[in-house]
This record gives C-alpha cells, structure tokens and sequence, in this order.
C-alpha cells in the first residue's frame, strides 16, 4: 500500500486533517453551533458548482463562499441574538439552493468528486494548502487556547478578563470555513461535517475535562483516517465514507460501554 506515491500523499493529507478538522470543530461543538459545520459544508458545494459552472478553481470558489457564509452567519448571530441559529439555517437553505442550481450548468462526474470526496487525486497545490492551514489551525490553538476555552466556557467572564471575544470567534469561524472548503475536495463536502461532530461525541462519552475531551478526539480522528484510508485501499471504498464510518463505529462501541465502564467505576469507588 505505502509503495504507491498516491497513497503516501492521501495518508499525509488524511492526517493533517484528522487534526485539524477536531481543533476548528471542538469549539463549534461546545457552542452548540455544529449545525454551522453542515451550512458550510452544503456552501462550499455551491461553491464548487459556481467554480465547474463558470470555468474556474473550484478549490478557490469554495473557500470564497465558505468565507462569505461564515461572514453572514456571524452577522445574523450578533443581529438576532436570541435566534442566533438562524444564520446558519439560511446560509444553510441559500447553499442547498444555489448548489442545486449551478449543478444544472456542470459535468455530474466533475461534481460528484468534491460530494464523497477524491483524496487519491489531490494535486501538490493542495497538498501545500492543506499543509498550511494544519499549520494555522495546530498554531492559533497553541498561543490562543486559553483565550479559546475562556470565550467557550462564557463569552461575559471573557469580556471582564479582557479577551477580545470578537476577534477570537472571527478567527475561529474563519478557521472552521477555510478547513471545511480545503476539505471539500479530499473528503468530501458531505462528509466532513461529519468529521467535525463524530470525534466530539466519542471524546464526550468519556466525560473529560475541555482539554483531555479535545486530545481524545483527535485521537478518535486519527485512528479513524488510517484505518478508514487503509480499508478503503483493501476494499476499493470511497475515503471519505469509509473515515466517516469507522468514525460512527468507534463512538457505538463508547456508547454500548460506556455503562459498563461506570460499573465497574461505582464497584471500585465503593
């Protein structure tokens, strides 16, 4: 498997963003904002069919509606703060629509590629870009975590504390849109929400604290890129899917022993 160049840069890329995908989704999560992740899923797929439609990058197009879409969403949320989701579910409606639309204008094989993914065929171009956004992601989490779990925890005592709230969430948000739009292509647009919420909910089933809940989802995150990549070599599977399945499997089997593991905790403890 790894004698193939092919294979060693879907490796690489799945990697770097088995990470990267959990640091920009954790937050979302905690918010109780991951609905943001699937209206900017479905938006980078507009944004991709535009780019098909009108001869451009899809790449850049994607990452341009993303932004924008998170852009607007942020500004809904400010605007109608006691309705604060309804800026993803428009953003999430417009994206639906458009990508519906523009898809009328595109080759249905071109398209299909960014739905479930194409990381056997990501070009050196892409492979630096997602090697750059790895790197924005691992090192605003680095100087900024403790400003990030203080806006989580309450943007108020944030405020007092002197964290600049309003910077920390725009660049959070710019961070999740530029990582779903770089995703689009390797795993999929509808998958990638997915990898945003599924790591998460593992991490949860093990009630942690906020710092070990995010190093056990990107455990969660790793194990599920190889064994999800390396099965889909074996079994010709989409990628994608197949990371996102194992992904599922792995938060049933926390659920089915979760209580179990309580259990044998309580035994313990008396």
């Amino acid at each position: 498997m790894f004698h193939s160049e092919i294979m060693l840069y879907a490796f690489a890329i799945g990697i770097l963003l088995s990470i990267a995908i959990p640091l920009v989704g954790s937050t979302a999560v905690y918010k109780r904002l991951s609905n943001t992740g699937d209206a900017l899923a479905h938006t980078s797929l507009a944004g991709v069919a535009v780019g098909l439609a009108c001869g451009l990058s899809p790449l850049v197009t994607s990452v341009i509606a993303c932004v924008a879409s998170i852009i607007i969403i942020e500004f809904i949320r400010k605007k109608f703060s006691k309705f604060s989701e309804l800026g993803t579910a428009v953003v999430l409606s417009s994206g639906i629509g458009l990508a519906g639309i523009m898809t009328s204008y595109t080759k249905a094989a071109n398209f299909d590629s960014y739905l479930f993914g194409s990381i056997l065929l990501i070009s050196d171009l892409e492979l630096y870009m997602v090697i750059g956004l790895f790197l924005a992601d691992v090192l605003f989490y680095a100087f900024f975590g403790r400003q990030v779990f203080a806006v989580v925890y309450s943007e108020e005592e944030a405020k007092v504390q002197g964290i600049r709230v309003s910077s920390i969430n725009l660049a959070q948000s710019l961070l999740l849109a530029l990582t779903i739009a770089l995703s689009a292509k390797a795993i999929g647009s509808l998958v990638v929400s997915s990898l945003i919420v599924l790591p998460i909910a593992s991490s949860l089933q093990l009630k942690k604290n906020y710092r070990w809940t995010l190093i056990w989802a990107l455990i969660f995150s790793f194990v599920s890129t190889i064994v999800g990549l390396t099965a889909s070599y074996y079994l010709n599977y989409k990628p994608g899917a197949t990371i996102v399945i194992v992904a599922t499997i792995i938060l049933i089997i926390l659920i089915v022993v979760k209580p179990f593991l309580v259990r044998i905790k309580a035994k313990k403890a008396s």
